[in-house]
């Protein structure tokens, strides 16, 4: 047989320590979340009317969650309503329910957000419907026209 077609003998590599760092999901999943939070909150705020009081509602939010993320994966306070802030690494000292209220504070916002987005998104429903009737009122005038003329040839 021919020595090109052979195939080449087995080698076995040894074990080796972890050559890449250890990163834990936790926080690699807070880093991501303020930043898209962070990015959307700029855009967003530009494009819905009432944009800045939008936009500061989202960046409310966005310390919100990050300290809420951040409280689960360390010790921090979390901001709840009134000003009060909760540190986040007690147990049995009503952490609970102070999170429970910054939740409550979270999902107000995130209303208030949705509310905003449905009223551009009925916006640009009723622009569409303009728009579409004008455009059939146009190719009826067009296509009258266009009779009118050949029928006068």
């Amino acid at each position: 047989m021919d020595s090109t077609h052979a195939l080449p003998s087995l080698t076995i590599t040894q074990t080796v320590a972890r050559q890449t760092p250890r990163s834990e999901f936790g926080p690699t999943l807070a880093r991501a979340a303020r930043e898209v939070v962070r990015t959307g909150a700029g855009l967003v705020g530009g494009m819905i009317p009432g944009g800045p009081i939008t936009s500061a509602a989202i960046s409310s939010v966005s310390s919100v969650v990050a300290s809420g993320v951040a409280s689960s994966v360390g010790s921090t306070t979390v901001p709840v309503k009134g000003g009060a802030s909760v540190g986040g690494s007690g147990a049995g000292q009503g952490d609970a329910w102070d999170l429970m209220e910054a939740q409550k504070l979270m999902n107000a916002e995130g209303q208030k957000f949705n509310m905003a987005y449905l009223q551009l998104q009925n916006e640009m429903q009723q622009e569409s419907r303009e728009h579409n009737a004008i455009s059939n009122i146009m190719k009826v005038r067009h296509d009258s026209a266009k009779a009118a003329i050949n029928n006068i040839r």
